[in-house]
């Protein structure tokens, strides 16, 4: 009956042993392989418990999470891979942006020095399915391309630098090629014999990855494609900055290599302006490394340092990880396929395991929401293996919804102490400090105070997981804080504390000098590293040292260099047993599934199946995912539509503001139809972020994307939201209602 009874409101103490009681009875009966924990920030508590059955997960960067380290990227795809913004808005000459779209979807201001370097005089391409926000901003021109298909593109675009190259146009930087990287061609092929130029000439499988070949499956008209591989050329700087948008799709696992591959050949790694990687999100489409960063809790010491032993049911902690793609089907059938962590670089040959998860603990978290398959995750909510779910949140999501226990989580403003935040891993140029802006309201209590009361209650002493309060921990974080001052590489203190300020605070702690005082540290609540240019000190070209001198700064693939030809990504891929396909060293086309291809029934013919149309997810102004799915005020200015192309809408009688339902093999939705030119013919884009709300049929009235998305699992498991066969039609029934007036509200009996 989870996500259909009535919810009756209780008394902490009444909650607090429900959850203590069944822990406990759990953990005794089953061990930790029957809890599951859902979420990519695990739980302290069920480590501490004696362990529990974890999750990897590619939810936000996709393929690009396959072992950067290993292709000789950096090892974190959010970080590194490309220039400081100061060096992009100074010396590129033009600027790619793969699936960006920052005007919409980064935090901080962005646009302005994208605007700064349009002003300068650099050009600006812009590849993707829709035609968005801030292409239009930058004026961008499009180079279109189809959802899924991105790695067919790009060998075109390999195809042609080459054709041109051996034309006289020099496109292509041989000496980079040669120097830097392996696996380009016969100078260094993969054991063997083969290399990517090989492939890309059509060697091995007789098919040349012509501008032609590849037109037919992503939609880019092939004099685009000239156009585009003409603009990567060596002979400009180009910063090539991808989002995961292209990276969030089945088949995509050869895409970060293939990207790789491409700015290798134009040269575009270690030199100002020109780059080639990912420009995420979180920082302000900054991708460098951190020049501040926030110090540690001091928990995990001061819990070492007591020795308090943690409870002991006598099972041994598990070593099982599920990949997301297939979490709620492992929890409906008892089974899943077991590979290690992929995105730790940690991959075992694939086997497939039992599992028999009895206890889920959401934290604070949504996998229903986020993970993919949404309809599999009810199932197997209501099916007859689970025997308890609790849920920690201070808002009604859909984990909450489905939950048997709700403990109500208080927000960070609302903690003693406040909390220290950099930007995306700790803060390229930016900390803040969040102070306490009230006591938490209601009778919501932080998920400290909920793992020490759930511990208490089981019989066991907190303090061997959280042996510090909240203000100490925060204390200890703001002191170890530090920050890049003259230049990156030299870190100092940031804050100065005095004893009086330890006293007023009630934490313990050693008087220090540092840059700003903790008073106004405090009142402000931000500190931000004063930037003027690209050559302030503060810069960053990525793999500049790797560049200057490769013998004495290798990288971190087995070769030292950019792998064109990776052995560990083809033995990895090949080992994990998901596909039948068979993955080279090199970067490859495979066809991907729910991708184009799969909207036909009959490729050859160009017959359309069922699902003739594919479906992408954009991020939208409104959600920031889903922290904002169920806020009125923002749904009454923004509804949550579906785009489409005008002429596909014309052709199924639909007509702007029209409801419609959008189905897939897994499940249906209801939205109103946006139409525009500026998305391309075929496709349509739901944005990521809303809450499902299932009618009597099944039908989510709310729009949410993993209700259309199902347990996919191919290549590395990737999550393919961005790959998506769907139908749209004219909906028979009532109008749907407006966003506005449909704010989920948990009604509880006293």
């Amino acid at each position: 009956m989870r996500g259909r009874d009535e919810w009756e409101r209780i008394s902490w103490d009444e909650a607090i042993r429900y959850v203590a009681d069944e822990t406990k009875r759990i953990y005794s009966t089953y061990g930790p392989r029957s809890v599951l924990v859902p979420s990519a920030f695990g739980s302290a508590l069920h480590g501490y418990l004696g362990g529990y059955v974890g999750m990897w997960d590619t939810n936000s960067q996709g393929s690009a999470r396959l072992g950067p380290s290993k292709l000789g990227l950096t090892d974190n795809a959010k970080r590194g891979q490309c220039n400081d913004r100061y060096d992009m808005a100074t010396n590129a000459e033009t600027i790619v942006l793969y699936g960006c779209n920052p005007a919409w979807s980064a935090m901080g201001s962005p646009t302005w020095h994208f605007l700064a370097a349009k002003e300068r005089g650099a050009q600006f391409v812009f590849v993707g399915p829709t035609y968005n926000a801030s292409a239009s901003m930058l004026e961008a021109r499009w180079v279109r391309t189809r959802p899924g298909t991105d790695t067919a593109l790009l060998l075109a675009v390999a195809y042609e630098m080459m054709r041109q190259d051996e034309a006289g146009e020099g496109l292509i930087d041989w000496d980079f090629l040669h120097t830097y990287c392996i696996g380009f061609d016969e100078e260094s092929p993969s054991r063997d014999g083969e290399h990517f130029l090989g492939y890309v000439r059509g060697d091995y499988d007789g098919v040349p990855k012509t501008p032609e070949w590849a037109s037919e499956i992503c939609g880019t008209p092939a004099e685009d494609i000239t156009w585009f591989a003409r603009e990567l050329g060596c002979d400009k700087a180009v910063f090539i900055a991808s989002s995961f948008a292209a990276y969030r799709c089945n088949g995509a696992e050869d895409l970060p290599q293939l990207m790789m591959t491409v700015g290798a050949m134009g040269g575009h790694f270690g030199k100002p302006g020109h780059a080639c990687g990912v420009y995420y999100a979180d920082s302000a489409s900054d991708g460098p490394v951190n020049l501040i960063l926030t110090g540690g809790s001091g928990e995990a010491e001061a819990a070492e340092a007591l020795g308090v032993d943690g409870p002991d049911f006598g099972f041994e902690a598990p070593d099982d990880l599920i990949g997301s793609s297939e979490l709620w089907r492992a929890v409906a059938t008892g089974s899943y396929r077991f590979i290690g962590n992929p995105c730790g670089i940690d991959v075992v040959p694939g086997e497939e395991r039992t599992i028999d998860i009895r206890m889920i603990e959401n934290g604070n978290w949504s996998p229903m929401r986020s993970l993919l398959d949404t309809n599999q995750a009810v199932e197997a909510l209501r099916g007859d293996r689970v025997e308890f779910v609790v849920n920690r949140s201070f808002v009604p999501r859909l984990d909450a919804q489905y939950a048997d226990i709700i403990l109500p989580l208080c927000s960070d403003l609302e903690r003693d102490g406040g909390t220290l935040m950099g930007t995306g891993d700790g803060g390229r140029e930016v900390v803040f400090c969040y102070s306490q802006v009230c006591e938490p309201i209601y009778e919501s209590k932080s998920s400290d105070e909920i793992d020490n009361l759930i511990l208490e209650a089981m019989g066991y002493d907190h303090r061997g997981l959280h042996p510090l309060s909240e203000r100490q921990k925060t204390f200890n974080e703001i002191a170890g804080t530090t920050v890049a001052d003259g230049s990156a590489d030299n870190q100092v203190t940031l804050v100065s504390i005095t004893q009086e300020d330890i006293d007023a605070w009630g934490v313990e702690g050693t008087p220090q000098e540092g840059l700003i005082s903790w008073s106004e540290f405090r009142e402000k609540g931000v500190y931000q590293i004063p930037r003027s240019s690209a050559d302030d000190g503060y810069g960053y070209i990525a793999y500049e040292d790797f560049v200057a001198d490769p013998q004495k700064n290798p990288r971190e693939s087995e070769s030292g260099k950019f792998e064109i030809c990776c052995q560990w990504k083809a033995d990895a891929l090949n080992a994990m047993g998901y596909s039948e396909d068979t993955y080279k060293p090199y970067p490859t086309y495979h066809v991907p599934v729910e991708g184009f291809e799969q909207t036909f029934d009959d490729w050859g013919a160009k017959k359309k199946g069922d699902y003739p149309f594919q479906c992408y997810n954009p991020h939208y102004m409104r959600f920031a995912n889903g922290v904002f799915g169920n806020t009125m005020m923002l749904a009454s200015i923004l509804e949550h539509p579906v785009f489409m192309n005008n002429e596909d809408a014309t052709a199924l009688g639909i007509e702007d503001g029209d409801t419609v339902l959008v189905s897939s093999r897994y499940g249906s939705v209801l939205r109103h139809a946006s139409l525009s030119p500026l998305t391309m013919p075929g496709c349509v884009g739901l944005p990521n972020g809303a809450w499902a709300q299932f009618d009597e049929n099944g039908v989510d009235a709310a729009g949410a994307v993993n209700s259309l998305t199902g347990s996919v699992c191919v290549g590395m498991g990737t999550a393919g939201y961005n790959t998506l066969n769907v139908k749209v039609e004219p909906y028979a029934g009532a109008a749907l209602r407006a966003d506005a007036a449909a704010q989920v509200v948990l009604a509880a009996n006293e």
